[in-house]
């Protein structure tokens, strides 16, 4: 009875652990940090840690996890730049220990991981609505601003980018709530939160966010076609009229749209832009010689050091902050340990496709798609956020999906 009792507390408290993570995610880095340390300290430190990691070691996935940070890691061996090394290795650490934390017994309800969606879903709602409160307070000025690469204010420290992917993910678990529920008035209610991150993204008009939500609603579509759902056309004529109803009404969309084409245009030219897109795609160039003059790389420490020395001598006009990262995840890992990490890496991000769940595979599918698409057009992982975001929302689901299966 009491070994019982004691479990039970110490699920209530990893259970609210979880969610004090994800509350500090919208708060601060400092915060973020000590949450994760926290939730570590439950599921980690124990006397059974050595089962533990046995059993992290016989679970495929979560080896896979891991090796975004061994990759880094082992490339310390022949980077120049150790304090950058170190950098790029702490930011990866939950790489290696959210997957051991999750490798544990500890089992939380059905209902306590529905509970974790509601709550990860209001917290999405209401970091949104922060975010509108500030483009409606100067309206004009804002709409004005995504003609020079601007975007609405978000949380994450104003990141659009790692923010619209967490609403498209917000926007799945929405859907899949929906999708799973036997209640057709708890089905409708769900419908006003999701239509409102749907309209939010097309306001904030971040590409990433966009792509990853018309890809999962086109795919959403024919997983309906195909489960002969009556509601699929629905849903695709939901869908066009939103985009065109987005071009309409939005004008930080347009203005986004506008902004692209003049970047690119710069770039297609041969003027040395300022930002934005134009910058990326001249990163990736920078990326892509550095790699082919490095098979095996020039070390984690030493990417951006490297790039910078190209930029330095073929867009001596770009300044400092414009200096981007190689902007695509396989080619920071390529440039960090070669063509070898480029396997790994692809291996390492795509084994989760493989794993098998007998029940709702589709969103799980989606989940892992939608992240290899973000690590594709983004240094998504080269951040605290990105790497939290990535490693906790599979493991959630993973952790969750797994119970539903048993």
């Amino acid at each position: 009875m009491r070994i019982i009792l004691q479990n039970v507390r110490s699920n209530l408290a990893i259970f609210a652990a979880v969610i004090i993570m994800l509350v500090c995610l919208f708060i601060s880095r400092a915060l973020l940090s000590a949450s994760v340390i926290l939730f570590l300290s439950l599921t980690i430190l124990h006397k059974n840690i050595l089962l533990q990691l046995k059993k992290f070691l016989k679970t495929p996935l979560l080896i896979s996890i891991s090796l975004l940070i061994f990759i880094p890691l082992i490339s310390g061996l022949w980077s120049e730049d150790h304090g950058e090394w170190i950098n790029v290795v702490k930011i990866k650490l939950p790489f290696l220990f959210l997957p051991l934390a999750f490798a544990g017994d500890w089992k939380l309800s059905d209902k306590q991981w529905k509970d974790i969606a509601y709550i990860f879903i209001s917290l999405i709602l209401i970091s949104c609505s922060w975010s509108l409160w500030q483009y409606f307070s100067d309206i004009k000025a804002i709409n004005e601003s995504y003609l020079k690469a601007k975007t609405i204010p978000t949380l994450l420290y104003n990141d659009h980018v790692r923010f619209s992917w967490l609403v498209c993910i917000a926007v799945m678990v929405n859907v899949y709530l929906i999708y799973a529920s036997n209640k057709k008035k708890e089905s409708l209610l769900l419908i006003i939160p999701l239509a409102f991150m749907v309209i939010y993204l097309h306001i904030l008009a971040a590409r990433t966010g966009l792509i990853s939500l018309y890809f999962f609603f086109f795919c959403f579509f024919i997983f309906l076609l195909f489960q002969k759902k009556k509601y699929s056309i629905f849903l695709l004529i939901t869908i066009a009229a939103a985009a065109w109803a987005s071009w309409q009404f939005f004008p930080t969309l347009q203005n986004r749209f506008r902004y692209v084409r003049y970047d690119l245009s710069l770039a297609k030219d041969g003027i040395t832009p300022g930002t934005s897109d134009a910058n990326r795609l001249i990163s990736l160039k920078a990326g892509w010689l550095i790699l082919q003059h490095n098979p095996f790389g020039v070390g984690a420490g030493d990417v951006r050091n490297e790039a910078n020395k190209w930029y330095d001598k073929n867009f001596p006009d770009i300044t400092t902050t414009d200096k981007l990262y190689p902007s695509s995840e396989w080619m920071v890992y390529g440039d960090m340990a070669g063509w070898p990490a480029v396997l790994l890496f692809t291996f390492a991000i795509g084994f989760p496709l493989f794993v098998k769940m007998e029940r709702h595979h589709f969103f799980w599918i989606m989940l892992i798609v939608v992240s290899i698409i973000v690590c594709l057009l983004e240094t998504t992982l080269e951040t605290q956020f990105g790497v939290f975001i990535y490693c906790f929302t599979i493991l959630w689901w993973w952790k969750w999906f797994r119970l539903q299966n048993e």
